[in-house]
């Protein structure tokens, strides 16, 4: 048979004679390792960076976090299978020197690391911005829903607990009156009684359920992950996970800052990103870009005051009716503080409503007007002015200058959440709770980075830089 044939297994193989061979002069791992070797791990706050003189020897953390960055890199990202790759992967072997910690040694340091993982992320950014690999020139800002480890079954918020709770007290109720039947005629006793202390434990549980609820001042709960949230993510519906927001540069790619956030929208996230943005750039000016999710005046207000110029779509209202006059259609007149209309009438200030911080401007006697079929179908025409409506006009007026702001916003932003959920197969965290989903953030945002800047530069000028 003329097929390609392997080796003999019983053969002595001529393997490299040593594990340096093991990996190209120009591979990615290489980067990986110089990179943590320049890391000052005991300012950075790694436990066991300085060992103790007496008892067992501890595992160097620099090894360990070689070990989670190469990881998460190549979409291994438990402690059990980890720690198989330190006994049949080469390029771990190589990375390690050999070195083979147990799922539980590995899972410690993810866990004991927190805050440590995260000041790395940072260290890197800090590197490449004094390599002048970051220009800060603009900065894109997104969020995505990633999955919890948790199952979305496993969470209720309270509409879905009342309606669940008024079925099984129905089933209850059913039950017991199938129960007394059951009694006259001695029959089905036992299997009724079953179904009575079943339905009872599920309504132990709804009420487990709402007691967390009021304790922690939240309308959902779920007892495998707490501080998983209910959100919408686009194509996958409802998901119970968390809210992950970035800071991306636009000219290099990096992501500049992450949080991980428990809200279930966005448009709280653009005062916090983008501030946090600026320090890390060491920036006197800054300018930001975001979806109309963002759409915040009075943070957009805030920003400004501190020279971060933001250009955010304003959010459309649902249900405005397009046949009639819009808002832009009437004249504002900010001396006098009063609208306008097409037919020349003025609406004037009436009163605010503060809850939803809103000037609210009216005219009456629309019915006489020959315009009022174009403008509304009641006889008074009212206007509302955000308090912080300057701040919305000036973001409008920069996506008016530059109109492929938002098409370039999009190729920024959205594609490292492209490369974490499908190059690193980060679509769910493995991890429970607010901390450890925290820490399995900051990893692979350092992972990311890494991964752009060689594909930027190059493995041969990173370990020039990181020499």
């Amino acid at each position: 048979m003329r097929h390609i044939q392997g080796e003999n297994r019983h053969q002595t193989s001529l393997l490299p004679p040593s594990p340096e061979d093991f990996v190209a002069a120009d591979h990615s791992v290489r980067v990986i390792d110089a990179l943590v070797d320049k890391l000052d791990l005991v300012a950075l706050g790694f436990s066991k960076a300085l060992p103790r003189d007496t008892g067992r020897k501890p595992y160097d953390p620099a090894d360990l976090l070689k070990l989670y960055v190469y990881g998460y890199l190549n979409q291994v990202n438990t402690s059990r299978r980890l720690e198989r790759e330190c006994h049949r992967n080469l390029e771990v072997m190589w990375l390690l020197g050999r070195l083979a910690p147990d799922f539980k040694t590995i899972a410690d340091f993810r866990k004991d690391n927190g805050a440590a993982i995260g000041q790395t992320c940072r260290a890197f950014i800090q590197f490449c911005r004094q390599a002048g690999l970051l220009t800060g020139s603009l900065v894109a800002i997104d969020g995505s829903k990633f999955k919890a480890a948790a199952s979305k079954d496993q969470a209720l918020n309270r509409q879905q607990l009342n309606r669940d709770r008024a079925k099984i007290e129905q089933q209850v109720a059913d039950y017991l009156a199938r129960l007394d039947a059951a009694d006259q005629q001695d029959t089905e006793v036992l299997l009724v009684h079953q179904k009575v202390q079943a339905a009872l434990k599920r309504l132990e549980r709804l009420d487990r359920y709402e007691q967390a609820m009021d304790a922690g001042d939240r309308n959902q709960h779920c007892d495998t992950e707490p501080d998983a949230r209910i959100m919408r993510s686009g194509r996958d519906g409802m998901v119970l996970g968390y809210n992950v927001q970035t800071a991306v540069d636009a000219d290099s790619g990096l992501i500049v800052h992450h949080e991980v956030s428990q809200d279930t929208g966005d448009n709280r996230l653009l005062q916090t990103m983008a501030e946090h943005a600026k320090a890390e750039l060491h920036l006197d000016h800054l300018a930001v870009v975001a979806d109309a999710g963002y759409s915040n005046g009075q943070q957009q207000a805030d920003l400004e005051a501190q020279s971060i110029t933001v250009a955010v779509p304003r959010r459309v209202i649902p249900g405005s009716n397009k046949a009639f006059y819009q808002k832009a259609d009437f004249d504002y007149d900010l001396e006098r503080n009063e609208y306008r209309c097409p037919a020349g009438q003025v609406l004037h200030y009436s009163g605010d409503d503060k809850r939803r911080k809103l000037h609210i401007y009216k005219r009456a006697g629309c019915r006489q007007c020959p315009l009022q079929p174009k403008c509304t179908k009641a006889d008074i025409r009212s206007i509302t002015r955000n308090f912080h409506e300057d701040a919305f006009e000036r973001s409008e007026a920069r996506l008016k200058a530059d109109p492929t702001l938002m098409t370039r916003r999009m190729a920024i932003v959205e594609r490292p959440f492209a490369v974490l959920k499908q190059a690193m197969a980060l679509r769910r965290f493995v991890c429970r709770g607010m901390a450890a989903v925290q820490t399995e953030m900051a990893i692979a945002v350092t992972g990311y980075n890494l991964k752009q800047m060689i594909n930027r530069i190059g493995v041969p000028k990173m370990l020039v830089l990181l020499a």
